[in-house]
């Protein structure tokens, strides 16, 4: 064959291998036109902070970590607005671990699970930044925020009551457990302050789920070639 004519039958071959991977690498959703593709998806299945619950079934459990894939993009793009420091390395590293010992604890081999969703520790720990900077984010705008009350308390310490009457078993004393009543009440109104916030930033985006995604094919996924950074 000429030689004019190997240059362009290797453009040709790389497109369509472009074209091919691009297929591959799927939308599942947008959110104000930033893509949210199917390797993310597997990604944050195998990263995020979701687990599944008994009995889940897999589709059931791939639409609720993208639901909290949209959720966490928004907040995260809220922490933006701020310029957060990048969390220290060595919260990274904890992190890491614990999703590491996570793995095991459900009967997986974490670097098992990377390979098959495509991820290299760089991902991996990338993945992990972001939700620390999302934690730290909403613990600063929250957490102080939350006023404890006596009347609170109160009734706190009678809802535990309660719960250990039911098993047959005497309260501890008050004064024993004060701090972990407090940590409750604060712990339930900084979640409810975040569902409210996370419920407005939802409101203000324009956020598209398309059809179901279905598990890859193939073990090893495709990277998309052009996607809006955060």
């Amino acid at each position: 064959m000429p030689t004019r004519f190997l240059v362009p039958i290797a453009i040709v071959l790389a497109a369509a291998a472009t074209a091919r991977a691009v297929l591959l690498d799927r939308i599942v959703a947008t959110v104000d036109g930033r893509a949210i593709t199917l390797s993310e998806l597997d990604h944050a299945m195998v990263t995020g902070s979701l687990e599944r619950a008994a009995g889940e079934a897999d589709e059931a459990f791939r639409q609720r970590v993208l639901s909290e894939m949209i959720d966490e993009y928004l907040r995260y793009r809220d922490a933006l607005r701020f310029s957060p420091a990048a969390p220290d390395p060595g919260d990274v590293d904890a992190a890491v671990a614990s999703l590491r010992e996570r793995l095991r604890r459900e009967g997986k081999d974490p670097d098992a699970e990377f390979r098959a969703a495509g991820l290299d520790e760089a991902r991996v720990r990338s993945s992990l930044e972001r939700q620390i900077v999302v934690m730290r984010y909403v613990r600063d705008r929250f957490s102080g925020l939350v006023f404890v009350s006596a009347e609170d308390l109160d009734a706190e310490y009678a809802a535990v009551s309660e719960e250990y009457r039911k098993t047959g078993r005497a309260a501890p004393p008050r004064e024993g457990i004060e701090e972990e009543l407090r940590a409750r009440v604060r712990d339930r109104r900084t979640s409810e302050e975040i569902d409210k916030w996370t419920k407005e930033l939802r409101e203000k985006a324009r956020i598209t789920r398309l059809a179901p995604a279905p598990p890859s094919a193939a073990p090893g996924k495709p990277t998309i070639l052009s996607k809006t950074p955060g």
